[in-house]
């Protein structure tokens, strides 16, 4: 895939992760730095691609979480990954797949084991293959990237245990040597460790899932902290909204943050209206005071006009939750975009929260409750794996241009192995400190494997 020269560009979607670029160095391993940041799919020349997908259910039905792990191989080679189910009860059960050049790949969980939980490790035997699950059980589907890398902290900055909420936590533990975790929460009334989110093993080779909402019980918004005293994990927090709540039914994944960011990128959010409930969550991990910006990016701002920026002072180890549809200077029913930068430096994490009460999905990922973060990078390639099973009419691709100078977009298909130019119009030109939004329905071809930009 081409790499554009217009770097300050965001595209995102459900599950979009960075394309490395990197013409010289060991074409075995991704920048460190870009790693540690976002998942990152290794450039097309690099020797190998490792992913790691820590929730799901593998029961092959009437699950959570149904999970259905999809490769997508943007290089120009054919690629053959081993797929490594590991369970709750530290059962491991490996498949390989291939998956041709410009081509996707799924994997159902459940037909490599059987099982309440069970993460996966993807290693694929070359550069370019970008991974993402979805997940299907009784209250909806969702989708997300899964993680290119492990690490010791990771942040959940949003999240629910509203009553009709489960609230979950899956920390995978991907090696050989047992894991020692602590899980922090905050809410409104401070932070702590509750003892029994204190000093958790997870085994090797092995998932454990925390039910946060039977130990954190009531609470419309919960940030938490997750660190591991000795070995690397990833984590990833799950939502079920189910009849009971308030709120429409909904199956939400979010994968954490291994790192607190200055800066946070939200270039596609739901436009405000009726019935849809939409906030913003700035958690402060950190024991200094963040002084915070959230600029709204609004369509067409001759005619909607500028959004003044919200002011926010985020007190140690706490957050702050903006509700865009209860001020009145966010318009309603008009595309929106965001970014979060701190204006003293202090590291924050964000996250969009969109909850519906009878909306029913007036908008695509607005369906019960969706809990996203933001991304910490700038890049100019950015890969999105389209899986058949989940629509590919329900994603939107928002591109932000965070740039001083105007920048022309592309979107390029891959089907079959071969990259296609998705847009029937051509590039799309987005003025610098503005935004566009892709319907992937209007993308053709329609069955592609892949987009990016």
């Amino acid at each position: 895939m081409r790499r554009l020269a217009v770097v300050a560009v965001v595209v995102l979607a459900v599950a979009g992760v960075v394309v490395a670029d990197r013409t010289s160095g060991d074409p075995g391993a991704v920048p460190e730095v870009l790693a540690r940041l976002a998942p990152t799919a290794p450039a097309p020349d690099a020797g190998a691609s490792t992913w790691y997908c820590a929730a799901g259910s593998a029961s092959g039905s009437g699950g959570t979480a149904e999970q259905t792990v999809v490769l997508a191989n943007v290089a120009g080679e054919d690629r053959v990954a081993t797929v490594t189910a590991m369970t709750s009860d530290g059962e491991t059960a490996s498949g390989e797949v291939g998956v041709a050049a410009g081509a996707r790949a799924n994997v159902a969980v459940a037909d490599l084991v059987d099982a309440d939980w069970a993460g996966v490790l993807v290693e694929a035997n070359g550069g370019g293959v970008a991974v993402d699950h979805v997940l299907r059980g009784p209250t909806g589907t969702t989708a997300g990237p899964c993680a290119s890398s492990a690490s010791a902290t990771w942040y959940l900055p949003a999240g629910s245990t509203e009553l009709g909420v489960d609230n979950r936590i899956a920390i995978l533990n991907p090696f050989p040597d047992l894991a020692v975790v602590d899980i922090e929460v905050a809410t409104d009334d401070g932070r702590r460790v509750p003892p029994e989110l204190e000093g958790l093993v997870v085994d090797p080779t092995s998932v454990r899932v925390v039910d946060l909402s039977a130990v954190v019980t009531v609470r419309d918004q919960v940030a938490a902290t997750i660190t591991s005293r000795s070995g690397l994990v990833v984590v990833e927090g799950l939502e079920a909204t189910t009849s009971e709540a308030r709120r429409d039914p909904a199956l939400s994944v979010t994968l954490g943050a291994p790192s607190a960011e200055p800066a946070w990128y939200f270039p596609e959010l739901a436009p405000t209206g009726q019935g849809v409930e939409q906030a913003m969550v700035v958690f402060n991990p950190t024991d200094a005071t963040a002084e915070v910006d959230l600029q709204v990016l609004v369509d067409d701002p001759a005619a909607n006009g500028f959004v003044e920026p919200f002011e926010l002072t985020v007190r140690p180890f706490a957050y702050q939750v903006v509700e865009l549809g209860g001020d009145d200077r966010v318009p309603g029913g008009v595309g929106l975009g965001a970014y979060v930068e701190t204006r003293n430096d202090v590291p924050v994490v964000a996250a969009r929260v969109v909850r519906t009460t009878g909306a029913g999905g007036s908008f695509p990922g607005t369906d019960g409750a969706s809990v996203s973060l933001g991304t910490p990078v700038l890049a100019g390639t950015w890969v999105v794996p389209l899986a058949a099973d989940r629509g590919a009419s329900a994603l939107r691709l928002g591109v932000a241009n965070l740039g001083v100078r105007d920048a022309e977009v592309t979107v390029e298909a891959l089907t079959n192995g071969e990259v296609t130019n998705a847009l029937a119009d051509g590039p799309v030109t987005i003025p610098a400190g503005q935004r566009a939004s892709i319907d992937v329905a209007d993308l053709t071809p329609r069955n592609a494997t892949a987009v990016g930009g």
